[in-house]
């Protein structure tokens, strides 16, 4: 690859996302995932598709160059190789046998130096794309929302651990009314009769579902409190989810969902970032891999976490 070339695929990958193999991506997760029983295997295989799915939304627009620029040099050789068949003298058997031409003929030109003009024509028509600035806000906002859907797996997941655990141990609680930091938040002390009797007064199965509708795990710091509280020893859990790009994630979403993108000082202010007040938020393809990195590995620590307890 030339310099050009590879100016170009620097510029490109800044703005799409060019997909890498899911199961290459997540494959110490889908490990764990292997060797752990159910229920905790359908809520891990839950969390692999909803991050699965928004991976594959944000590479949809290399996978449109990659077919279009595929699928012109798929017709171009089989309509050469039709016009060629048309001095077979069996009539029903020329489009089997320019199709099998033409397909042996695509998979001899595809591995030709090792697919490099299929490589630059596609890098060009994502260079293309990337210059243009109706392409490019397009592209932008979708990494945005890759943002939003990341984020929601991610909590989605904390929470129906959450809530399943203590339904089934609802021991467990007093961990969480021990500890400083979840003592008030899960507070029992206020159960009203109307909410007992939702429950026909009894708890012992449904402690879960009562906390997580009275402080909802739905920001970094209350899942980092609540799963700290409830596995004091689990040191490892506690540093994947005390990784700073968990809150940046965090950050990021509530900004894209609150505020359009449009980065406020407050935003700033938690997350440090460069960028200008009242520009819109940027969130490159790099940007998404590495925080797609840290919520698999918070992700798997709590998933083994909890299913190794007990």
């Amino acid at each position: 690859m030339d310099e050009i070339s590879k100016d170009q695929a620097e510029f490109v990958r800044e703005v799409f996302l060019v997909p890498e193999d899911f199961s290459h991506t997540a494959a110490s997760l889908l490990t764990v995932t292997g060797r752990i029983t159910e229920p905790h295997r359908i809520t891990s295989l839950s969390f692999l598709d909803s991050l699965k799915g928004m991976m594959r939304t944000l590479s949809m627009p290399f996978d449109f160059a990659y077919t279009e620029v595929h699928g012109l040099h798929w017709q171009r050789i089989l309509m050469a190789e039709r016009i060629r068949s048309l001095g077979h003298e069996n009539e029903a058997e020329r489009e089997d046998v320019a199709l099998a031409k033409a397909k042996a003929k695509l998979k001899k030109f595809l591995a030709e130096d090792d697919g490099a003009v299929l490589r630059e024509q596609l890098l060009a028509r994502l260079h293309r794309l990337a210059s243009s600035e109706e392409s490019l806000a397009t592209a932008r906002e979708l990494t945005r929302q890759g943002i939003v859907l990341m984020w929601s797996a991610f909590e989605v997941l904390a929470r129906d651990i959450f809530v399943r655990l203590l339904n089934e141990k609802p021991q467990l609680s007093e961990r969480l009314f021990a500890h400083p930091n979840t003592r008030k938040r899960f507070s029992g002390e206020k159960v009203d009769w109307q909410t007992l009797a939702s429950y026909s007064y009894d708890l012992s199965s449904s402690m879960g579902t009562l906390f997580a509708q009275r402080a909802d795990l739905d920001d970094i710091q209350t899942i980092r409190e609540t799963y700290g509280a409830l596995f004091p020893d689990a040191a490892e859990m506690a540093r994947a989810l005390g990784d700073e790009r968990l809150w940046t994630l965090f950050q990021k979403r509530n900004l894209i969902v609150h505020r359009r993108g449009i980065v406020d000082r407050q935003y700033l202010d938690k997350t440090g970032a460069p960028q200008p007040v009242g520009t819109q938020l940027v969130v490159t393809p790099g940007d998404v891999e590495s925080l797609l990195a840290a919520v698999l590995l918070a992700g798997e620590q709590i998933i083994e976490v909890v299913a190794n307890d007990g």
